[in-house]
């Protein structure tokens, strides 16, 4: 029997590079808005959290990180979202742990149109369960019947929609102190992805409810859940 019977992906710098497309948008709200661009460590903390997040952070009122959301969507959707690929052994990855029996599932902070928009162009489709997303706090509240923001909301939606598990039988795989940081709220297990965009030593700070363990590449996951 495998250690887990729920495995929850990270997406951005976990089953994708994606780096790039997002960099680009994320300026093009600066521009468009003339506000002073922010520096390259800056701008690349905005890979992972939730735009609106980030915004907000570096100094937008809510006002205008709802509108520098819009901007970033207009972009991403016309162009940043193509530059996405799949990271080498990701698809044998998941192929072997969906073949022992594990149930698969996507935990993106990245809009759910976004998000399931990328994981069909990246045809990650099959290999999948269910891919959770997080919805526009912008939104009609009258469209959403349970509203998910950070990653936590977006790790319990998946979980319950997946019919849960014991704590212990469920793993998070990600690749930045928010993963880590949602997995350790949620009470699961959780592997940090070295190749991604954040930081071991984040994750670790992050990771409060035990030892997470790392991986350098992809190929190394499936020894820690099978």
């Amino acid at each position: 029997m495998q250690k887990y019977e729920i495995a929850l992906f990270d997406l951005d710098g976990t089953l994708s590079e994606s780096a790039e497309g997002i960099l680009e948008c994320v300026r093009k709200i600066f521009i468009e808005m003339d506000r002073p661009m922010p520096d390259d460590k800056s701008v690349r903390a905005f890979i992972g959290p939730p735009m609106y997040d980030s915004l907000k952070r570096v100094g937008f009122n809510n006002e205008d990180a709802l509108v520098g959301v819009e901007i970033y969507k207009r972009n991403f959707i016309e162009s940043g979202i193509y530059k996405n690929r799949v990271y080498d052994g990701m698809y044998e990855v998941l192929a072997e742990l969906k073949a022992h029996g594990v149930k698969l599932a996507v935990a993106s902070t990245k809009y759910q149109k976004f998000t399931d928009r990328i994981i069909d162009m990246l045809d990650l489709r099959k290999y999948f369960d269910i891919v959770g997303g997080s919805t526009s706090l912008s939104a009609d509240p009258g469209t959403i019947v349970k509203p998910r923001h950070d990653k936590i909301e977006v790790m319990n939606y998946v979980i319950e929609s997946l019919k849960g598990s014991e704590n212990d039988r469920i793993v998070m795989i990600g690749d930045t102190k928010y993963d880590a940081d949602g997995a350790a709220k949620v009470g699961c297990d959780f592997i940090g992805c070295l190749y991604g965009y954040g930081t071991k030593e984040e994750m670790i700070q992050y990771y409060t409810c035990g030892s997470p363990v790392f991986v350098n590449n992809p190929d190394e996951i499936t020894g820690f859940i099978i």
